[in-house]
């Protein structure tokens, strides 16, 4: 006897307009259409979202079905015949137009949206004058204030863009719809002012202009010209396009699906564009006289420098430069030339490094030349995605849309690591919280987890990493924590092949370094993938670049004696051997842990010269500033976190006198008798293109060159035992990661420090920002909510409110990142001064 088999076919043959083509079982009629190059219209269809079919304007005729079809929301079929432009279906698509237009003013000359509308394009090409419908009239209402984000329900076709790349993209959402009929409209879930991280994501899909940016725009399509570029925020490198109209940035778009982001944006990078034409920018050299500075040329001022710095040139240690993780990998690449070549000093660092020295010797020892294993693709389609170290997807909202991504198309399960409890929507498989002092003992219990149900496919676990691992486990004494790791570890097992994603909080731990290589160690056990959140737009391509001490351009090893760094860069200034000082675009005053010791070593130096945009706190300390370009004023290229190398493009002419910094630096070398010849960043993007393989196709034409990630030494684990953390009993203040504070760039983009954006604490304070405390501390200290605290700090003191918040766990408080200040604080509350951890101190060896 035979026995039928059904077998599950994978493909389907569609007729589109006569022509056949075979097309992925589940793809709609619309899918198949556009890969065939036909153009159905749409309105409410987003690639990114599940199909809404709210407009019915992408409707085709299908073969032996009396009505229209909808082509986005059905799935073509075996056999099917489909036609997309027949008389029949455009005169359907004219009526729903229509339709839509009874309740849509026609006020398009006044409209923000006119000349790239969606609807108005449409009621162009089917030749709609006037709509045959009205109804009855009503008063307009008025637009909605959401601060960034406006609504005008006048202009609202109730396509549901908004709401869906809300729930689905974003993970938030933040937006419902109220009413039924013509009486429908968009509202916030809660009824209440817009709460949400304000991405504006809304704004980019909604086909009119019912949603705007809270910035005012006042320009028609056809006057912007538009110059793609890379974000100069965070280290994920997002594509956009700087919208130009008369010199001036006026706005910032994407495109959906274009770059590594695929349009999506966060509140830094659609609204974080104010500070390049501000009017706080620096726009002449300055030269300190007395207390002051006074404005000057630029041959003056470079001589000046020369002159000082060429007092200094040769003698070991007697330079020491600050590199940029906010320059371009050109800027780096000359600055540490310039160094080398003509200073003959390898005095070189960059904050990264020097914020967290551990961090650094972990990267590089763990991963060889390139601190970072996974890609963006590969983030996509995994199953099992872990953060460490990380608050979510509130400090980096676009790889939380990716991690989306994952868990919608591919199932991915979502665990938090987090010193307080973290945030990720839609919420996680797991959540632990874990003592910030023990994070390094947690990360090896979860490796002893993992070995004692044993795992296939990944690096052995050797007796020796048992051991090591076992012993930090039985150091734990949470009981939720151990049980968290108990199912993390179940969860690693069952799915295989995770992501770590290294946040902020695990890099700049003063244990990152054996942290970071334990990371690497558990992904190389469970067959894993490892990603660093960089913090800034280029904080890899000023490593590539070989600003830190004793590494060349492509992590090459210094071999010369008198350009081997044995001291760090503070020491040196401290010690007397270091005379002179150069910053690079960096405001180490600022950054770096401890105010006082920077401030301290600074001050020994003979002579500072700072290059930067702003009058920052480390350039008022300098003897000359030189004001440098913005990434919107100059072309070169970033390096992103999965070391994509991606062209930025000059969009405007530089404000004032202000120049690229590769140039700046050029100019003093040739002062100084060495003539670099360069004549265009391109110039100097061969040299590195040629001197650093890595780098090697950056001469391509693809935005989008690139070097693949890689564990690059794959010898046996090296497990780190946590070192032994001595604590005070005091409290350890940790950070409040803010979107919209990341440096001298946020400060001076007025719509994002301002109130604007209502329940954020703002970082120029200039509301009251938060202290929050576990409800256990806060009556241990008799303390409540809204009760006063102050922040004493070398300049200032900075008054907060107490905030009560379970959130946080005991023994530690947080305060907004701006106020992170490690050592260089005292903190009282209600008169009385609480006890401190030192961070820094919490490392031990």
């Amino acid at each position: 006897m035979s026995h039928a088999t059904t077998e599950t076919k994978t493909t389907v043959a569609i007729s589109i307009n006569g022509a056949s083509h075979n097309v992925p079982t589940g793809t709609t009629i619309l899918q198949a259409a556009r890969r065939a190059g036909h153009n159905i219209p749409t309105l409410c269809y987003l690639a990114k979202t599940h199909s809404i079919g709210s407009c019915r304007v992408c409707s085709v005729e299908v073969e032996g079905v009396s009505s229209p079809v909808m082509s986005c929301t059905t799935p073509a079929a075996d056999g099917m015949v489909v036609y997309t432009d027949t008389p029949k279906i455009n005169e359907f698509r004219k009526n729903m137009i229509e339709f839509i237009l009874v309740n849509h003013p026609l006020d398009c000359p006044v409209c923000e949206r006119s000349g790239e509308c969606q609807l108005q394009n449409l009621t162009m090409k089917f030749g709609i004058q006037k709509p045959r419908w009205k109804t009855t009239e009503h008063k307009k209402v008025p637009k909605v204030d959401w601060g960034l984000i406006q609504y005008d329900r006048n202009l609202c076709i109730m396509c549901e863009r908004c709401v869906s790349v809300c729930r689905e993209v974003q993970g938030v959402a933040a937006y419902k719809i109220d009413g039924r009929g013509n009486a429908a409209r968009i509202n916030t879930t809660t009824g209440e002012k817009l709460d949400c991280n304000f991405c504006g994501q809304c704004i980019s899909v909604c086909p009119v202009g019912a949603l705007s940016s809270g910035i005012y725009f006042s320009s028609r399509s056809w006057e912007v010209k538009k110059s793609g570029t890379v974000c100069p925020h965070c280290g994920v490198g997002c594509s956009f396009a700087y919208d130009v109209k008369d010199g001036k940035i006026i706005r910032v778009t994407s495109r959906d699906g274009i770059g590594n982001n695929r349009g999506n944006l966060c509140a830094r990078g659609r609204f974080g564009f104010e500070y390049i034409q501000g009017n706080k920018r620096l726009n002449a050299p300055l030269i300190k006289r007395g207390s002051g500075f006074v404005s000057t040329d630029w041959d003056t001022a470079l001589d000046f420098v020369a002159h000082n710095l060429k007092k200094h040139a040769g003698a070991k240690n007697a330079v020491a430069g600050i590199g940029s993780e906010r320059a371009t990998n050109e800027d780096n690449y000359v600055f540490q030339k310039f160094f080398r070549d003509v200073l003959a000093s390898g005095n070189l660092d960059n904050l990264a490094n020097m914020a967290g020295s551990d961090t650094a010797s972990g990267i590089f020892d763990s991963f060889g030349d390139f601190p970072m294993t996974a890609t963006f693709n590969e983030l996509k389609s995994s199953k099992a995605i872990v953060y460490v170290g990380m608050d979510g997807s509130n400090e980096n909202p676009v790889i939380g849309n990716v991690v989306r991504e994952a868990i919608n198309d591919h199932g991915a399960e979502v665990a938090l690591m987090f010193s307080k409890e973290a945030t990720f929507l839609p919420n996680p498989k797991l959540s632990l919280v874990y003592d910030y002092a023990n994070l390094n003992a947690t990360i090896l219990a979860l490796i002893d987890g993992v070995a004692q149900g044993g795992f296939a496919g990944g690096a052995p676990v050797t007796s020796d990493v048992s051991q090591k691992a076992a012993s930090a486990a039985g150091q734990l004494t949470d009981a939720d924590l151990k049980s968290g790791l108990s199912d993390l570890a179940s969860l690693l097992r069952k799915k295989g092949s995770p992501v770590f994603l290294v946040g902020s909080e695990a890099q700049s731990h003063p244990q990152a370094g054996a942290i970071v290589r334990n990371i690497v160690n558990l992904a190389k056990i469970t067959g894993g993938r490892v990603m660093l959140m960089r913090e800034y737009c280029n904080s890899q391509g000023v490593n590539d670049m070989g600003v830190a001490p004793n590494v060349l351009p492509g992590y090459a090893k210094e071999t010369r004696p008198a350009l081997k760094i044995d001291g760090g860069l503070v020491a040196g200034l401290n010690n007397g051997s270091t005379k002179a000082l150069f910053v690079a675009d960096e405001d180490p005053l600022r950054r770096l842990p401890d105010y006082f010791e920077f401030r301290s070593a600074m001050d020994k130096a003979e002579f500072v010269v700072v290059c930067d945009q702003f009058y920052t706190e480390t350039a008022m300390a300098a003897d000359v500033i030189l004001p440098s370009c913005t990434s919107a004023e100059k072309d070169g290229t970033f390096t992103n976190i999965e070391g994509r190398i991606q062209r930025i493009k000059s969009a405007v002419e530089p404000v004032g006198q202000s120049r690229p910094m590769w140039r700046i630096i050029a100019d003093l070398a040739k002062r100084m008798g060495s003539d670099f010849g360069y004549a265009r960043a391109k110039d100097v993007t061969a040299e590195i293109a040629s001197a650093v393989p890595m780098y090697a196709d950056v001469q391509k034409d693809s935005s989008f060159a690139g070097y693949a990630g890689k564990i690059s030494r794959t010898q046996e684990l090296k497990v780190l035992e946590p070192a032994k953390v001595a604590t005070t009993g005091g409290f350890v203040i940790l950070p409040n990661r803010s979107l919209f504070a990341l440096g001298v760039y946020t400060d001076n983009c007025p719509s994002l420090v301002s109130d604007v954006c209502g329940h954020y604490p703002t970082v120029n304070f200039g509301g009251r920002p938060g202290v929050d405390m576990n409800p256990a501390d806060a009556k241990r200290l008799g303390c409540a909510d809204g009760d006063t605290a102050v922040f004493k700090h070398p300049k200032r003191e900075i008054n907060a409110g107490v905030v009560v918040n379970s959130a946080v766990k005991g023994g530690t408080i947080r305060v907004p990142e701006e106020m992170d200040l490690f050592a260089s604080v005292k903190l009282i509350v209600n008169g009385r001064e609480i006890e401190c951890v030192n961070r820094a101190g919490m490392g031990g060896k």
